[in-house]
């Protein structure tokens, strides 16, 4: 009898334990964590012309199992949900289907370590890709401030310019998602359009001093006013030095009509299969005819860069890398830094 008794103790005692510890898993898991090197599994770098070398990746967890998947600082993201089963991390659809699963090397409160698969999904590969992730706290306080990142100082009040260093939070899953379906719904046909704005978010996360500096029609400009105006408490304030602060934000709306897209989109699909087969003359013609449509695809201009860099043009290629780093994106940095000085 005893000893049945102690069976049940032990193995209560060891589903506690394996609770307790999936549950610490997964509270270490909660907050956004931030790529700083993605590289192969044996910490070999990967070549330049891997845009995952250098592409911005954030991962949002939030207890209990859901995660946020980014490829921009200030959007939180597409969300998906999680789970953790030994050192393996499933991503699913919102629907429960799993969609990839990582291997855990390394998992704290500042750093995560996750291993994607390689082309045949394996884990254990030399080709399998690391992901080296610090909490975005951690990497916000490493970054310098430089006099680029103020807008306005009024009256010892400063308005600071919307970075990755400091910038206000939408608590949707993206202000720019948002705003197409609020637009979507009002159905007003908007075809081979741009609306550019800028817009602060103040100290107490509230958007004001909207300035639409491209507009595209009477009617449309004061329907995206109304749904601007409808995220007034849908914002969590920018913070430096942990406190609040003012920061200047800037939106860009862009509609393409069907014909313009679509020839776009099959521009972009043959650059691609060029590009990975390595035929960097046919990618650069495809991407060429990409551009012509839509300039401001950073991927599209990640990689003609690097075609005009393997052709030799190398000052080409700064100019496409520069356009990225305009457009506020820092896909292309440390090609700049490393190529274009």
């Amino acid at each position: 009898m005893k000893s049945k008794i102690f069976k049940c103790q032990s193995f209560s005692i060891i589903l506690l334990l394996s609770t307790f510890l999936f549950c610490k898993a997964q509270a270490q898991l909660n907050g956004s964590y931030v790529a700083t090197k993605v590289s192969y599994l044996t910490d070999d770098e990967l070549p330049d012309d891997n845009i995952l070398k250098y592409t911005y990746v954030k991962y949002t967890f939030t207890a209990p199992d859901q995660i946020n998947i980014s490829s921009v600082y200030e959007e939180k993201g597409s969300r998906y949900l999680y789970s953790i089963k030994g050192n393996r991390l499933s991503i699913k659809t919102t629907a429960g289907s799993v969609m990839n699963t990582m291997k855990i090397m390394e998992s704290s409160e500042n750093k995560l370590v996750l291993i994607s698969g390689d082309a045949n999904g394996a884990l254990d590969d030399p080709k399998s890709i690391k992901y080296t992730l610090y909490n975005e706290k951690i990497i916000q306080k490493n970054i310098a401030l430089t006099p680029d990142d103020i807008f306005s100082i009024k009256n010892n009040d400063t308005t600071f310019k919307s970075g990755q260093k400091i910038y206000a939070q939408f608590q949707g899953e993206s202000f720019l998602r948002y705003v197409y379906d609020e637009l979507e719904k009002k159905k007003l046909g908007i075809k081979n359009a741009e609306l550019l704005s800028t817009f602060v978010i103040d100290s107490q996360g509230h958007p004001d001093s909207l300035r639409i500096i491209q507009g595209i029609s009477p009617k449309v400009d004061a329907e995206y006013t109304k749904a601007f105006n409808a995220a007034k408490n849908m914002w969590t304030p920018a913070y430096y030095n942990y406190k609040p602060v003012k920061v200047l934000m800037s939106q860009n709306l862009r509609y393409l009509s069907m014909e313009q897209s679509m020839p776009s989109y099959f521009s972009s699909q043959k650059a691609n299969s060029a590009y990975q087969d390595k035929d960097y003359e046919l990618a650069l013609f495809h991407y060429d005819k990409a551009l012509e449509v839509k300039g401001d695809d950073i991927e599209n201009l990640y990689r003609r860069g690097i075609c005009k860099q393997m052709l030799g043009n190398l000052k080409g290629a700064c100019l496409d890398w520069q356009k990225i780093h305009a457009l506020g994106r820092n896909t292309a940095d440390e090609l700049l830094a490393k190529y274009c000085n």
